[in-house]
């Protein structure tokens, strides 16, 4: 495991064909892109699944690591997440590097290091951090929402499909339900208004 800077993360992302946005928003330097999104488990042991089958949807013989990204894991309730910060920053000290998740956001892993990227999964996931995870393979990328979206990002259509099939368990959908209950309130509320007058 190679513990990065958010500096030394985004050059990494660079050299494997993807860019930022000045939203900061993970893009593929080409324009066109497919995507969908997949609302998370919240229960620990579908979590556990849910984030097993992100890292070797190809097969388990086809891993071989990436990079995590985390974004935003400092949000929330300070002793409800603190738990997350020790574990993590645990099993990176146990590789050799005691730096913060303050000052080394990022995690790169190889492929014999499955296990301690799907730990770290299971906590980004279980406490709603935003995250990206870029695997070394490339093709796609998974953006992790604090509302427990997931948006998978791919760089194909065929990629984007044979995703979408492996993880056909969660429901993917192309819409994005928090965009999508927001258009309904706003819908109802202009209901409202045309009955009130």
């Amino acid at each position: 495991m190679k513990i990065m800077t958010a500096e030394e993360a985004r050059d990494w992302c660079l050299k494997v064909g993807l860019k930022w946005t000045s939203e900061g928003v993970l893009r593929y330097s080409r324009s066109a892109e497919h995507r969908f999104l997949v609302l998370a488990p919240e229960e620990f042991r579908l979590i556990t699944v849910f984030s097993r089958g992100v890292l070797i949807f190809r097969g388990e013989a086809v891993f071989s690591g990436g990079l995590l990204w985390l974004r935003r894991w400092n949000i929330g309730s300070s002793p409800m997440v603190r738990v997350g910060w020790r574990t993590l920053e645990n099993i990176r000290r146990a590789h050799g590097d005691s730096r913060s998740l303050e000052v080394a956001p990022a995690q790169l892993f190889r492929e014999d290091e499955f296990l301690e990227l799907h730990a770290f999964l299971v906590q980004v996931i279980g406490f709603g951090w935003l995250a990206e995870f870029v695997p070394s393979t490339g093709g796609f990328f998974a953006h992790f929402k604090d509302n427990r979206q997931v948006c998978f990002t791919a760089e194909s259509k065929g990629s984007l499909d044979e995703l979408r099939a492996s993880l056909s368990r969660w429901n993917p959908t192309d819409e994005d339900p928090m965009v999508k209950r927001l258009a309904e309130m706003e819908k109802e509320r202009n209901a409202r208004r045309v009955v009130r007058s």
